[in-house]
């Protein structure tokens, strides 16, 4: 950069040499009556002028070069921040969809492990339901035999007892009838 600054300066100054240079051989020649010297002075000058108005748009296009590098570094560093802020932002994200994921999962194992403890439950619950609708059955039968065995003692004793009645009804039939002796 200092090396354009100083190459601006030189040509400016040397542009202005050539148009004092040019102004001077312009006077020299129309007071001495040489055209041709005062016409090759307007020449310096006109050429001095070009010069002149080039280093000025060398000039501008030279701030205007840095200043759009200046804007391209400025929207560089932006765009890499704003990049970093996605990047930063995608990976939160990431993380919180993960952390959700495992939450889940977490959730769901302890779901199935309650879901299994209830199955459990209940399988056993039922295990202990049909183990006492079997000891009430074998109960009830139990009972229903007792019952039919004290019934058929029962049963038996009063037949026993008709049995040992009629065998004495007929032991007194027989002495009773004097026809059979």
């Amino acid at each position: 950069m200092t090396h354009d600054k100083d190459d601006t300066a030189a040509e400016a100054r040397e542009g202005l040499l050539d148009n004092i240079a040019g102004k001077a051989k312009e006077v020299v020649g129309a007071v001495t009556g040489r055209d041709d010297l005062a016409e090759e002075g307007q020449l310096q000058q006109a050429e001095a002028a070009h010069r002149k108005d080039a280093v000025a748009e060398k000039a501008v296009a030279d701030a205007k070069r840095e200043e759009a590098a200046r804007e391209l570094r400025e929207t560089n560093h932006e765009a890499a921040a704003h990049q970093e802020a996605a990047n930063d932002q995608a990976d939160a994200a990431q993380r919180a969809v993960d952390r959700e994921r495992q939450e889940q999962h977490v959730a769901a194992e302890h779901e199935a492990a309650q879901q299994e403890a209830v199955g459990r439950q209940a399988a056993e619950q039922r295990a202990e339901d049909l183990a006492e609708t079997a000891v009430g059955d074998a109960e009830a039968l139990a009972a229903d035999a007792a019952t039919t065995e004290r019934q058929a003692a029962e049963d038996r004793a009063r037949l026993e007892r008709e049995a040992d009645a009629a065998a004495r009804q007929a032991a007194q039939l027989r002495d009773q009838d004097p026809s059979q002796g």
